[in-house]
């Protein structure tokens, strides 16, 4: 998959593709996927291609939605794209959703009296907290930091889109683990499937996968880590990941 990214800005990383290769053994053809804070649009394309569900794509900075639409186009993957900010769009049944499978993009809202609902919403969100040096890059802190996207209200808008038992899997600061279950209780989704992911075998864990599912009773299930080096190398399931990824970027 050839990835059209920005020169000056926010390039995915392997959290992504980790994040990927997390999400797509809960994927299933039926559902109706939105990734939130696409960017390029990698990971909803990774999953579109490797599953054919149904795929919409929200990013409001607009640059990322044209490099996204850009690759929705040479990668031959169609999808909904919306150019707009996650947490004020109002997702109603308009033209954008009567027509699923085009790519485009919306950036005024339409009249209509239905909200449309999503079986699973997926995203690696900015969560660099306050205390971290922020970048004067404009669109590298709008893709990195949390106050660009505040968990709570983040998962109180997924709720109200996700479906009656609907999944939202995304990855997060491992280090933010209380934050994120007592958010997603308060919203009643569960917390069912959690993955860490550590540097190395002697270091902490520094980003969290979690599947989560709306009004579930679950148990939540604590698969083994992810190790990501051995010394200066990657681990064997890194290349795996990297490897059935296939992805390829050109800077521009």
């Amino acid at each position: 998959m050839l990835i059209y990214q920005p020169k000056k800005g926010y390039c995915y990383n392997s959290d992504t593709l980790f994040l990927y290769d997390f999400t797509l053994p809960f994927l299933r053809k039926r559902y109706h996927l939105l990734e939130v804070g696409a960017g390029c649009g990698i990971l909803g394309m990774l999953c579109k291609r490797d599953c054919a569900c149904a795929l919409s794509l929200i990013e409001k900075n607009p640059k990322m939605a044209e490099l996204c639409a850009q690759n929705l186009r040479v990668n031959q993957i169609q999808a909904n794209l919306i150019c707009a900010d996650f947490l004020e769009y109002d997702f109603y049944d308009s033209d954008i959703f009567k027509t699923p499978n085009t790519p485009c993009i919306q950036t005024s809202q339409q009249d209509s009296k239905s909200q449309v609902s999503f079986d699973m919403i997926i995203s690696n969100p900015p969560f660099y907290h306050d205390g971290v040096i922020k970048s004067q890059n404009a669109e590298l802190f709008g893709a990195r930091y949390v106050h660009n996207l505040p968990f709570e209200p983040f998962v109180r808008k997924v709720n109200s889109l996700l479906t009656s038992e609907g999944e939202f899997i995304f990855c997060y600061d491992a280090k933010a683990i209380f934050e994120i279950f007592n958010v997603l209780q308060t919203y009643k989704i569960r917390p069912i499937c959690l993955r860490f992911v550590y540097p190395k075998v002697d270091k902490s864990a520094t980003l969290v996968l979690c599947r989560s599912k709306k009004n579930s009773k679950s148990q939540c299930k604590i698969l083994p880590p992810l190790l990501t080096h051995i010394g200066l190398d990657f681990t064997e399931e890194v290349l795996e990941i990297y490897k059935r990824a296939q992805t390829w970027s050109i800077k521009c």
